[in-house]
């Protein structure tokens, strides 16, 4: 046999209200508000699925709107002088392409690569400064290895050569030595007197 307990606070009850009534009214009050907590929580969740699913495609609408815009079409605002205030807007690209300028062309660094002090100190601009020393020093490389390989080529080719001109002339030499038309004819009359004898 199963005993419980079941708590009602009965702050008012009514001239007409009686405890049944107050208790089913309780118990009734407590079974929605659980209802409503579930919905709730329910709800709660799929609107939270919602509003994500829903800034995430927003995120990718706006990512998708950049991609999609040419970069040559940002303007950035530079300064006409450095003395005025007057602001011109130029493309990216041309930006870019005006600092590159200026980083091939200005001397600004000295001869050791720092930064010049005066005017006159100025020996390099950053390109000149980067690439001077690197190209040096990759074409003298490259200028030794073509020698060394050449060098090489030619004693081998002059070796292979001359073995084979000494090869010929041996070869010529010996047949001359040897003269086997001469040898030939010999040995035919020798094989002709051993037949008659």
């Amino acid at each position: 046999m199963a005993k419980f307990t079941v708590e009602v606070e009965l702050d008012w009850l009514g001239e007409e209200s009686t405890v049944d009534e107050a208790i089913h009214e309780q118990v009734v009050r407590g079974l929605q508000d659980r209802l409503l907590q579930k919905l709730e929580k329910r709800f709660e969740s799929k609107i939270e699925v919602q509003i994500t699913e829903k800034v995430e495609s927003i995120a990718e609408e706006f990512i998708a709107k950049l991609i999609n815009e040419e970069i040559g079409d940002i303007q950035i605002p530079v300064k006409s002088s450095s003395w005025g205030s007057s602001v011109e807007y130029v493309t990216l690209t041309e930006f870019m392409g005006k600092e590159f300028e200026k980083a091939i062309t200005e001397k600004t660094l000295s001869e050791l690569g720092g930064k010049a002090d005066y005017r006159n100190d100025a020996k390099h601009s950053i390109v000149t400064y980067l690439t001077k020393d690197y190209i040096a020093k990759e074409l003298n490389e490259k200028v030794a290895g073509m020698i060394r390989e050449a060098k090489d080529k030619a004693e081998k080719s002059l070796v292979s050569s001359l073995e084979a001109n000494l090869q010929q002339q041996l070869h010529a030499d010996m047949l001359k030595r040897l003269n086997i038309p001469e040898l030939l004819i010999n040995l035919q009359n020798t094989v002709e007197q051993t037949e008659g004898k």
